[in-house]
């Protein structure tokens, strides 16, 4: 996914790698220092009203909490439900204002309880406009400044930054894969996780658990079990951890699991890899005659 506005470079990444910089000791330490900014402004004046002090700090870790989890929510729910599918665009200002709406109205519930204040639609409607306007300084000084230190931290290249000898960022294209050529017994099957396991975008799966992964732009859409994921990686090092029988190359933008293969309807043209859940998998015209071959090789196995 991408978020993207009027400041600087847009950053880009999967749902996997926003869980791991709101997890990462970068994020929370910018969190609890918006919280300390917050107390010791006193924000629209609660301590003022007579608030205790330990309640006010209660409040506002409330109140980031719940507005990460809601911007995060909304991000991942668009993710889901866009009709672009798992590569979307969206501007900031939709997920801050979503959440920052929620989050006013819990706060001044909660502060409304602690302290002498009003609770109302006025109020709410007083304070709505400065706390998406704080809360937008707040985000733009996070991806400005936190966010390349986090993601340099966790060794993600979120914003694309451009490349010695003046390359520009990286624009979508299709990753970088193995070339167009007929498909060779895989070496390094039984190196690094011997041949039981491969290691994705930082996660880790057992072979029996993986369908098909294929490559779109410079993420990996991963079919594994019950559960789709996308990951950032590239498909020639998924591939270089393979054991040679564990599965098949039809195109250089997909690798298809053994068990997952359910036939191959032959056609004039093109091949396609029908698989046991439905997909269908585009064969490379220069890699039909290996396909077909091993897939004959598979079934004389089976028999």
């Amino acid at each position: 996914m991408q978020l993207f506005d009027m400041f600087g470079e847009p950053p880009q990444f999967t749902a996997h790698e926003m869980m791991m910089v709101l997890r990462s000791g970068v994020f929370l330490k910018y969190a609890a220092a918006v919280v300390l900014l917050l107390v010791a402004f006193d924000t629209h004046g609660y301590r003022e009203a007579g608030m205790p002090l330990q309640a006010n700090i209660l409040i506002w870790v409330v109140c980031v909490a719940a507005f990460v989890l809601v911007y995060a929510a909304v991000l991942l729910g668009w993710l889901a439900l866009a009709p672009g599918g798992r590569r979307i665009r969206l501007l900031r200002l939709v997920p801050n204002a979503t959440a920052m709406a929620v989050v006013t109205v819990m706060v001044l519930a909660m502060a409304s309880g602690l302290a002498d204040l009003e609770f109302s639609r006025r109020v709410l409607l007083q304070h709505l406009p400065y706390n998406i306007a704080l809360s937008y300084i707040f985000e733009t000084l996070m991806f400005v400044f936190i966010l390349p230190q986090a993601g340099a931290a966790l060794g993600l290249d979120l914003y694309r930054r451009k490349r010695p000898g003046g390359e520009q960022p990286v624009e979508p294209r299709p990753a970088p894969v193995v070339p167009e050529q007929p498909v060779q017994p895989l070496r390094g099957a039984g190196e690094g996780l011997n041949g039981t396991s491969v290691v994705v975008g930082g996660q880790k799966f057992a072979l029996e658990q993986l369908r098909y992964v294929k490559s779109e732009e410079h993420y990996l859409r991963v079919s594994a079990g019950d559960s789709e994921l996308t990951l950032r990686g590239r498909l020639a090092d998924l591939l270089a951890q393979m054991p040679q029988d564990a599965g098949l190359q039809p195109h250089r933008s997909w690798w298809v699991a053994r068990d997952a293969v359910a036939g191959l309807r032959r056609g004039g043209q093109s091949d396609v890899l029908q698989l046991t859940d439905g997909t269908e998998v585009p064969v490379a015209r220069g890699r039909r005659a290996h396909v077909r071959e091993v897939m004959q090789a598979w079934q004389a196995g089976a028999d």
